[in-house]
């Protein structure tokens, strides 16, 4: 047997072995929120679900499933002390969060059109208040994506 022939077939036994996945680990999937074009509603340019809430220590998929976007957490709106995350455009991401409250990210290619969503991390109370006190003055923020989150902090605030 030579041994490129050998290395060949430790090669295919190693592709094979890698293609097995363990049923728990199908089970215990990321969480994950799709960068779109246009939403299951008909909306253009969306993160679908807008809101995500997952518990503290959880890791999240941002799957880029249609082409030109991103998922940025936007400065300032974050909880204090989270690390902020920052996804290549055209690219999946995924992100561990750690701490709680509500992470403001948005599409940096589209935030002008109001492409934004919320992570919810355990308890939104966290810093639920000083993100609907900051967003409005947050200059990186369009109109479009101010009112977009008005709806969607209220849904967060009310419980929907």
């Amino acid at each position: 047997m030579t041994s490129l022939f050998r290395i060949s077939l430790v090669a295919l036994a190693l592709g094979a072995a890698a293609l097995v996945v363990p049923a728990a680990a199908q089970d215990s999937a990321a969480p994950q929120v799709k960068m779109l074009n246009v939403g299951s509603n008909g909306q253009a340019t969306v993160f679908e679900p807008e809101i995500i809430r997952v518990t503290p220590g959880t890791s999240t998929d941002f799957i880029a499933e249609d082409f030109g976007h991103d998922a940025v957490a936007v400065e300032g709106l974050i909880p204090a002390g989270a690390e902020a995350f920052a996804g290549y455009k055209n690219a999946d991401l995924s992100v561990k969060f750690e701490a709680q409250g509500v992470y403001v990210y948005e599409c940096t290619a589209h935030q002008g059109a109001g492409m934004v969503g919320l992570v919810v991390v355990g308890d939104p109370k966290a810093n639920l208040d000083s993100v609907i006190a900051n967003y409005r003055s947050n200059p990186k923020l369009s109109d479009k994506a101010k009112d977009k989150l008005a709806l969607l902090l209220e849904r967060v605030k009310t419980g929907s």
